[in-house]
């Protein structure tokens, strides 16, 4: 948990200096596949991830992923993503360097891409001249291609004295999409285990942090929170690739009727 007791430290110092832009350095991972790996997840529906990034010298696996289904492209928290084709839409669940990138934002915009984000995150925003929507946790939108609950996404535990890295007061949010073909997914952001979202149901596949360390839920919370939600596929994010042993452990604590799906694929 080196990484994580470094990485705390980081964005603690970050957020005194304009939540970490200075601070924290995002790159693209030496030990990324070059091949962006992908699964099914309904028919014409799949989940995309570009793998590894580095922050600052820790090569991480992120929360960044595209999710596609009939006509539609989503991108939730693009943070280096390569060789990509335009959003359609592209949500942000909040304004820290690792799940938001305006150099990745900017490359994925066209004419009518629509941008959805919360209220952090549209304060980096202002130069983008795309639709922006600002959002809040526990609301509902309804979109031409799918429609969207908004969960709450905070931490419960401290990262140093009283400082948490995710607030409740910033708003930040994780997202319940649901598409046309009746497939609902939902991404958690950065968030602890928390009662908000623990009446969350009919969930077909959860993206869950499990790096714990005072940012998010652990492997254990993790586990919990999937085994309650009961989803037919989880897929573990926000950790770092070394620690295999976190994969191990959410592994054998999630219900073994779920499926497991390890997107990092070291290189």
């Amino acid at each position: 948990m080196e990484f994580y007791r470094f990485y705390s430290l980081t964005l603690f110092a970050g957020l005194m200096v304009n939540q970490g832009c200075t601070m924290v350095k995002i790159t693209i991972s030496e030990k990324r596949n070059p091949i962006p790996q992908q699964v099914t997840i309904g028919e014409k529906t799949t989940l995309t991830t570009w793998g590894a990034i580095k922050v600052n010298n820790a090569h991480f696996f992120p929360s960044s992923f595209q999710l596609k289904a009939d006509n539609a492209t989503i991108y939730i928290d693009p943070v280096e993503i390569e060789n990509v084709e335009p959003a359609d839409y592209i949500l942000i669940t909040h304004a820290h360097p690792d799940h938001f990138s305006l150099k990745d934002i900017n490359g994925l915009l066209k004419e009518e891409t629509k941008i959805i984000c919360s209220k952090g995150a549209s304060k980096k925003l202002r130069k983008v001249k795309s639709q922006i929507q600002i959002v809040k946790p526990n609301q509902r939108l309804e979109f031409e291609d799918f429609s969207m609950e908004t969960t709450f996404a905070y931490n419960t535990k401290s990262v140093f004295l009283w400082i948490k890295a995710h607030p409740k007061s910033k708003e930040n949010v994780g997202y319940v999409i649901t598409l046309k073909n009746g497939r609902r997914v939902y991404h958690a952001g950065d968030t602890d285990y928390i009662p908000e979202i623990e009446d969350l149901a009919e969930i077909d596949v959860v993206l869950v942090p499990i790096g714990g360390d005072n940012l998010t839920m652990n492997t254990r919370e993790a586990a919990m929170i999937v085994n309650k939600i009961e989803p037919n596929m989880v897929i573990p994010m926000h950790y770092e690739i070394k620690n295999s042993d976190e994969l191990n452990q959410f592994g054998a604590l999630v219900n073994e009727r779920i499926r497991i799906v390890t997107l990092n694929s070291e290189y």
